[in-house]
């Protein structure tokens, strides 16, 4: 991957910096960069790519927990772009398909306030399955609250058995209305009414992404529907991932179900109006909170 990366330079010049990849790092980035200690486990590689998401991650206050392993090659995301602008994304885990029980700090899991477990991390590797599994179980046994991504669909219908397992006592899974359908049995095109009422038969928690149309969400028996403004996107790229982030420093901050999900549409809307994944290391994180806690705390509950 190194010789790929230098061979690109050499051919089309400097490459633009690397990020952070993966879903959970988007939003750990955001929780960071919102003021809430934050540390994220992994395995990345000691290359150029390694070495910049620890960068990034510190740059963000966000502290990486895991050591970067010698020889090993860090996971690349690969963008492919079509003539027409079409893209397609290429997921690489790299190094991180060494990720198992092992390499699980149980401590830190079970001195945690919150843990959040990336359904993506579930494919990375032959053991990934039962690290994901050890992290939630730790959690329980310490009762530590845990909230479990879905990821994609395909993942979420790949490892039934897990999400069976662990989706009921989570504190809440979060995924967009076409992974959530998937985890309660229906087709993965089934509208919200179809979702919602298949949901309601479970004693699952979610919250689930609706793209432009905002967000709904069911705790317990109540259920709650926040719709957005129209904004014209510039990348759509992490707006779910920023959204659960900018949610859950909301009801850290004691608001309602329904005013965090009005929380995390102000703050996806502002990230679907850059370039990648992430708001700008510039923006001030913490005023944009605020801006978006004062625009929710406007609504009626």
């Amino acid at each position: 991957m190194e010789e790929l990366r230098l061979a690109l330079e050499n051919n089309r010049g400097t490459l633009p910096d690397p990020s952070i990849g993966l879903s959970l790092a988007n939003t750990a980035d955001l929780l960071a960069r919102a003021g809430v200690s934050c540390g994220m486990m992994g395995v990345g590689g000691d290359d150029t790519f390694g070495r910049a998401f620890v960068s990034n991650c510190e740059r963000a206050s966000l502290e990486f927990l895991s050591e970067l392993e010698d020889g090993a090659v860090t996971g690349y995301d690969f963008y492919l772009f079509s003539d027409d602008g079409a893209r397609t994304i290429v997921l690489t885990s790299g190094a991180n398909s060494l990720l198992s029980p092992t390499r699980i700090d149980l401590g830190v899991v079970q001195s945690s306030e919150l843990v959040l477990l990336d359904g993506g991390a579930l494919s990375f590797g032959p053991e990934s399955e039962a690290a994901m599994s050890c992290c939630a179980q730790a959690a329980e046994e310490a009762d530590v609250p845990f909230v479990l991504t879905l990821a994609s669909a395909r993942i979420v219908d790949d490892y039934r058995a897990f999400y069976d397992t662990f989706a009921p006592k989570a504190q809440m899974v979060a995924g967009n209305l076409k992974q959530v359908a998937v985890l309660v049995g229906v087709e993965p095109e089934a509208s919200l009414d179809e979702v919602r009422t298949e949901l309601a038969k479970t004693p699952i928690d979610a919250i689930v992404t609706l793209d432009a149309d905002g967000a709904f969400a069911r705790f317990g028996d109540e259920e709650f529907l926040m719709p957005t403004q129209e904004i014209e996107a510039v990348d759509t790229t992490g707006a779910g991932d920023n959204f659960l982030a900018a949610f859950l420093v909301a009801r850290k901050k004691g608001l309602s179900v329904r005013k965090a999900l009005a929380v995390g549409n102000v703050i996806s809307g502002e990230v679907i109006q850059y370039k990648g994944a992430r708001l700008p290391i510039s923006l001030d994180v913490p005023e944009l909170m605020q801006e978006a806690i004062r625009i929710a705390e406007s609504l009626d509950d």
